[in-house]
């Protein structure tokens, strides 16, 4: 618990000051743009927070905010496991944070598969860190270059493109493309 309310202290305390960046979504009922385009302009990232918070639900935050952003506005409750998250992961589009309880295993049905799709694939242009490393042979480290390489090159047009990712040699590339979507 004392964890926890330091961390919440160390996040507000050393954060530049500016406006807020979240507030409410309305529920919108268009289709909504990939992600990579959403962050390609200056359109708003909408995301769902779930679990230990306070104010779960819908957020819109500016792009290229960071799940530290969304949980400052959703607040943790105390009994939030805040080490089962990364607060420094970028925010996509579309994408929901579940913040556990202490001891609390996450058991989650994966992600709806995109049209046409056999299905328990991974988006190349949605996953998160966690979800990337499901991957056989993604690290850390590998899963943070697709995303950089993802957010620099606004999303992936091709799993070839994946090639170009550094740190994903042609023996990489073999194991994991069969399992990855656009």
């Amino acid at each position: 618990m004392l964890a926890i309310v330091l961390l919440l202290v160390v996040l507000v305390v050393f954060r530049p000051q500016r406006e807020p960046l979240m507030q409410e979504a309305s529920l919108d009922t268009r289709p909504h743009p990939e992600a990579s385009s959403s962050q390609a302009s200056n359109e708003p990232v909408v995301i769902a927070v779930v679990g230990a918070v306070e104010h779960p639900g819908l957020l819109s935050l500016d792009p290229g905010s960071r799940v530290a952003d969304a949980l400052e506005q959703a607040k943790p409750q105390p009994d939030a496991d805040l080490a089962g998250v990364n607060l420094a992961e970028k925010l996509v589009d579309g994408q929901q944070i579940t913040l556990p309880r202490i001891g609390e295993v996450l058991s989650r049905p994966e992600d709806p598969a995109p049209p046409g799709d056999a299905g328990g694939k991974i988006s190349l242009n949605r996953a998160s860190i966690s979800e990337l490393t499901a991957l056989a042979g993604v690290g850390e480290k590998t899963a943070a270059a697709i995303i950089e390489y993802r957010e620099a090159n606004g999303g992936f047009q091709s799993v070839e493109q994946l090639q170009e990712v550094k740190g994903i040699g042609p023996a990489k590339y073999a194991a994991i493309a069969e399992h990855v979507v656009l």
